[in-house]
């Protein structure tokens, strides 16, 4: 029902404006009836009407004082004004007002009824739009701050975005404060801004100051500050993030400040150093607040380092060492931790890339197809890492995954690709040409995965194997057969002589020679 308040000093014209039409036939109730303006005020910020039906020339205070008053209270009311002839003057006046209409008397019901049902349409418009202005504000307001990110020389005119938003930013010096909650927090980001809001109005009762909406669960405090020195920032941080703790005992809120700027137009940059502090929490860590100063990187020497250990994690993979890749694993963890170089967003990537390599790896081991995993929700977790430690844990919890895959395929073949390719040495050490791709191409297995699996099932790999299977067939050998070291060499599989008197020399201590004599 849409609320009618009819204000006129004659008694009788208000009792048939009420009784003549039957209103609640057509969606309207009379919420109340006024003789003069002053009444009518009252009445109006009791009940919120959507329209009233007043007349202009009253007692104590005519109509248009009274829709004066009301207009900067409640500019949406909608006034239909009643008129005499006599007062006719009035009603440009009453225009000039915004009021809706106005009618000359005496008043015919039907046209009055069609009248109010337009002001209540006309209503219902601007209060759709108001609420459509409204729900959109948060999304023009990231899209305001999302070209601050990607202008970085600040070409666009700071001042009048602003202004379009309705905020006057005075100066002289100007900074950024970027408040941001988990997903549990707050579901509603217009509350949480709101939180933000009251708990730093007490705060900055002599600062200049507006919240606006970034992202999910996230909002920036615009600053004016009396200088560039001004150290209320980090008060107001600190005392915002003391408000917010006792509120949020559960879920922490973090809190990132930008540097302070003496133009308008480098509050950009301000809120792009805030946003990139941001994207060190994980580092700096959740639930505190710190400035963007901290989170400077260390140079470059520190990054490449932290490159090395990533290709070392890509080679270890493929070659399908999960000991070793747990050890470079825990060595990243520990240079991302001390070097504070790498963002939360490029922390996600590298998870993301790390575990699709690790799903292949278990998906190679275990025959089950990755579409059978739960990708969606690894992803999921991916996404939402807010830590350094919910890397390591999505990380090691696929290593170990694959490690107990592997473990489990090796103990379920009793005659494994192992034993197969030490048959196959066996029968032919003494061939020269023998190396770990022959051997891996002939059981159709890659060259990585056997050098891993002899290392993993034997404990040495393939070519300590092969050079002692060789030398021990040597010493045999040299103590059973009366045979010259070129031609021992030969049978066990070395070309040239001299380079099979150095490695017997090195595995034995003795020449082939003085083995013979020792022996």
């Amino acid at each position: 029902m849409y609320k009618v308040i009819v204000v006129e000093d004659d008694r009788i014209i208000r009792r048939g404006i009420r009784q003549a039409i039957p209103w609640e036939e057509h969606g309207f109730v009379i919420a109340g009836e006024a003789g003069d303006g002053e009444v009518a005020l009252e009445l109006i910020e009791k009940e919120q009407p959507q329209v009233v039906v007043s007349d202009i020339n009253m007692p104590f205070m005519n109509g248009l004082e009274m829709a004066r008053l009301v207009k900067e209270k409640s500019a949406e009311t909608r006034i239909i004004f009643l008129t005499g002839y006599e007062d006719f003057k009035y009603a440009h006046e009453a225009l000039k007002l915004k009021a809706f209409d106005y009618l000359l008397k005496p008043v015919d019901s039907e046209q009055l009824l069609q009248k109010v049902k337009e002001a209540a349409v006309d209503w219902e418009n601007e209060a759709r739009i108001e609420k459509r202005i409204i729900e959109s504000m948060p999304l023009l307001q990231r899209r305001f701050f999302q070209k601050l990110l990607k202008d970085e020389e600040q070409r666009i005119d700071v001042e009048k975005e602003l202004s379009d938003f309705g905020i006057i930013m005075e100066g002289p010096a100007f900074a950024v404060i970027l408040v941001k909650s988990s997903v549990e927090v707050i579901k509603d980001v217009c509350a949480f801004k709101e939180i933000i809001t009251t708990a730093a109005s007490p705060l900055l009762t002599d600062l200049n100051f507006v919240v606006m909406n970034v992202g999910d669960y996230e909002s920036a405090i615009l600053l004016s500050l009396e200088n560039e020195h001004d150290s209320s920032k980090g008060q107001l941080a600190q005392s915002l993030f003391d408000h917010l703790k006792k509120q949020q005992t559960e879920h922490p809120v973090t809190i990132t400040l930008g540097r302070t700027y003496s133009n308008l137009f480098e509050i950009g940059q301000s809120f792009i150093e805030a946003r990139l502090a941001m994207d060190m929490r994980h580092i700096m860590g959740t639930g505190r607040f710190f400035f963007f100063d901290e989170t400077v990187s260390t140079g470059e020497q520190e990054e490449d380092y932290i490159k090395d250990l990533e290709a070392k994690l890509d080679n270890q993979i493929k070659l399908g060492l999960p000991e070793k890749v747990k050890e470079t694993l825990d060595k990243l963890h520990k240079a991302i931790l001390e070097r504070k170089t790498v963002p939360l967003s490029e922390l996600k990537i590298v998870t993301l890339k790390y575990s699709t390599m690790l799903l292949f790896e278990i998906e190679k081991w275990t025959k089950v197809e990755i579409k059978s995993f739960n990708t969606s929700e690894i992803y999921k977790d991916i996404m939402g890492i807010e830590s350094l430690e919910e890397m390591m844990e999505i990380l090691q919890g696929l290593i170990q995954q694959w490690s107990v895959a592997m473990q489990k395929k090796i103990e379920k073949n009793n005659f494994s690709h192992v034993d197969e390719a030490i048959k196959y040495i066996k029968e032919n050490y003494h061939d020269s040409s023998l190396t770990l791709q022959k051997v891996a191409d002939l059981i159709h297995v890659s060259t990585p995965y056997l050098s891993n699996l002899f290392k993993l099932e034997k404990g040495f790999n393939f070519g300590d194997y092969l050079l002692e299977l060789r030398m021990m067939k040597a010493m045999e050998i040299l103590r059973e057969e009366n045979v010259k070291t070129y031609e021992v060499a030969e049978k066990v599989g070395y070309s040239n002589s001299q380079y099979f008197s150095i490695c017997f020399k090195k595995y034995t201590g003795y020449t082939p020679a003085e083995y013979r004599k020792k022996y």
